[in-house]
């Protein structure tokens, strides 16, 4: 049977183009959210719905899909799709990761509770069915605390709450709308401050993990958004190299995945490791594009063979040196001067600077943690330049921004 595959978009994220003419893609239909800005290429059915993590509003459409084309694999690419796409696989008897083992992979709550039952390191955590629940939550879990939909991706919808006193203030502010109007439980997880934070980026296929590549962001995510947000991937004599691996293994068996790409999320505190978060897609940022560059592996690539039932390609041809990539600070406004990707490519070790915004262009207010005006990666001998590195990028670096 020829290959007939249902890709699962958001209104904000599509799945790379390039992989719509990949090959076993010659017939794909993709359900995508009504108002979407994505263009997919000629012969790809088009079907729109009000919102991708309605499991049922998704089966509806893949069901009337499917009458007119059976369909062999569905391809979830974005964070909001996952609980979806493995609705639709259980339901249908498609192979691939099924509703159960999506959970794990999507459900915050889920996860943390599957992870700490198979001896996983995680920090406390509790449900809160609503905002109003969150206090009796947190006093459970403790102060200061860490709240977030159950459901959701890209650091949106994430606060940190000090104490009672702070909730209250938060709670009958504006900024509490959308975390008020959640049709999600809320997650809410102890706060703990980290020495470090770093990130797993993997391919498993049957049962094995094939390809695994540890990396240290420059400093821990949350709540950089306005600064320089970035990482780089450590060498195999590194201290924090094989713990990383193990924690990623034990992840990945304790969420039951035999086939697809991970990326972990693993924080460093004064007593070890906890692992933060995972999801079942490639990472976003510069990541899949540094990993190309360090390890030669096409991580989208990878995620389309395993999505749908092929073996992906792990051969790894390894740059000497150190590859970072890094994010460049953003704030909203249109944008009046920037840097230009000339000025960077003349900084020592870059190896390639890419601006994905310019003079005239809108940044939105409703930013996430992917939200950057443009990327540069660049080559390094060790940590200690690493850093130093960054620092001639930061002295370089402009923009300013007008109001809208």
């Amino acid at each position: 049977m020829t290959r007939h595959a249902l890709v699962l978009c958001s209104r904000r994220r599509a799945m790379p183009a390039r992989l719509f003419g990949a090959p076993g893609m010659e017939r794909v239909s993709v359900i995508t959210e009504t108002g979407h800005p994505h263009s997919f290429p000629s012969g790809v059915e088009i079907t729109e719905i009000a919102d991708i993590q309605d499991p049922g509003e998704v089966l509806s459409a893949a069901i009337s899909i499917a009458h007119r084309a059976e369909i062999s694999h569905v391809v979830s690419p974005v964070e909001f799709s996952q609980a979806a796409g493995g609705y639709v696989r259980s339901t249908l008897g498609l192979p691939g990761l099924g509703y159960d083992a999506a959970l794990g992979f999507s459900n915050k709550y889920v996860m943390k509770r599957r992870l700490r039952e198979a001896g996983l390191p995680v920090t406390d955590f509790a449900q809160a069915l609503s905002l109003d629940d969150v206090p009796e939550a947190a006093d459970r879990v403790g102060w200061p605390c860490v709240v977030k939909p159950v459901f959701g991706g890209g650091c949106l919808d994430i606060v940190v709450l000090q104490s009672r006193e702070h909730f209250d203030d938060f709670a009958s502010s504006a900024q509490a709308g959308s975390l008020k109007a959640s049709r999600h439980p809320l997650i809410v997880e102890r706060y703990v401050p980290m020495d470090a934070e770093f990130h797993c980026d993997a391919v498993v296929h049957d049962g094995v993990v094939e390809f695994v590549a540890p990396s240290r962001y420059f400093t821990p995510l949350l709540g950089q958004i306005d600064n320089f947000s970035g990482s780089y991937f450590l060498h195999e004599g590194h201290p924090d190299f094989a713990p990383l691996l193990d924690l990623h293994a034990r992840t990945v068996q304790a969420l039951g995945m035999r086939s697809g790409v991970t990326h972990l999320e693993v924080f460093k505190v004064s007593d070890g490791f906890l692992v933060g978060e995972v999801a079942c897609r490639p990472a976003g940022g510069g990541i899949p594009e540094a990993l190309q560059l360090q390890y030669g592996i096409d991580i989208w690539q990878a995620f389309l063979d395993t999505s749908i039932g092929r073996r992906p390609q792990t051969t790894v041809r390894r740059r000497s040196g150190i590859v970072v990539n890094s994010d460049f600070p953003t704030r909203p406004g249109r944008i009046t001067r920037i840097v230009s990707e000339a000025e960077l490519a003349e900084l020592p070790g870059v190896i390639r600077a890419r601006m994905t915004m310019g003079v005239g262009d809108v940044i939105s207010e409703d930013l996430t943690s992917s939200t950057s005006p443009g990327l540069v990666f660049y080559e390094a001998s060790d940590e200690q330049e690493v850093l130093s590195r960054l620092e001639n990028i930061r002295n370089v670096y402009f923009l300013d921004a007008s109001p809208v």
